[in-house]
């Protein structure tokens, strides 16, 4: 399978990764008033190591791990579409936790959720199979700490 891969860069990839960090550029200008999230840390350390090595690894496959026969992806593609879909209820639960809606639901299920899951339909999305794999890890690491932090 990886010998269909090739170390480059992904300007697909790159735009994905871009899309996603819109939200932490507005916080960087305009940190939100109430904001729960700061100092969220890992609650478990090997939710931490799962959900930063998740994290790390999906972004540098999404960026330079490429196909070597990969045609430009299709935009009307099933995996496409459930991007955008993770990527809009993202950016809307943004949206909500700068407006001061930040409830433990809204950070687990907008906020922590659809970034792994939009990272893994933009890998299945680009064809990159290996970027699929962290994800996952990606997923329980991210989604299960933010539970422990805020439902639990």
């Amino acid at each position: 399978m990886i010998k269909n891969y090739k170390i480059g860069f992904s300007p697909y990839g790159f735009a994905a990764f871009a899309l996603q960090e819109v939200p932490a550029l507005l916080w960087l200008l305009r940190p939100p008033a109430e904001n729960p999230l700061a100092g969220n840390a890992p609650a478990t350390p090997l939710l931490g190591v799962l959900e930063q090595g998740g994290g790390i690894l999906t972004v540098l496959l999404t960026l330079f791990l490429v196909r070597k026969d990969a045609p430009s992806p299709k935009f009307k593609s099933p995996y496409f579409a459930l991007a955008v879909l993770c990527l809009a209820v993202y950016d809307i639960c943004w949206a909500g936790y700068f407006r001061g809606a930040a409830d433990g639901w809204r950070i687990v299920l907008g906020l922590s959720a659809p970034v792994p899951l939009y990272y893994l339909f933009a890998a299945l999305w680009l064809k990159n199979r290996p970027a699929a794999v962290p994800c996952l890890l990606f997923f329980i690491g991210h989604v299960g700490s933010n539970i422990l932090n805020y439902l639990l």
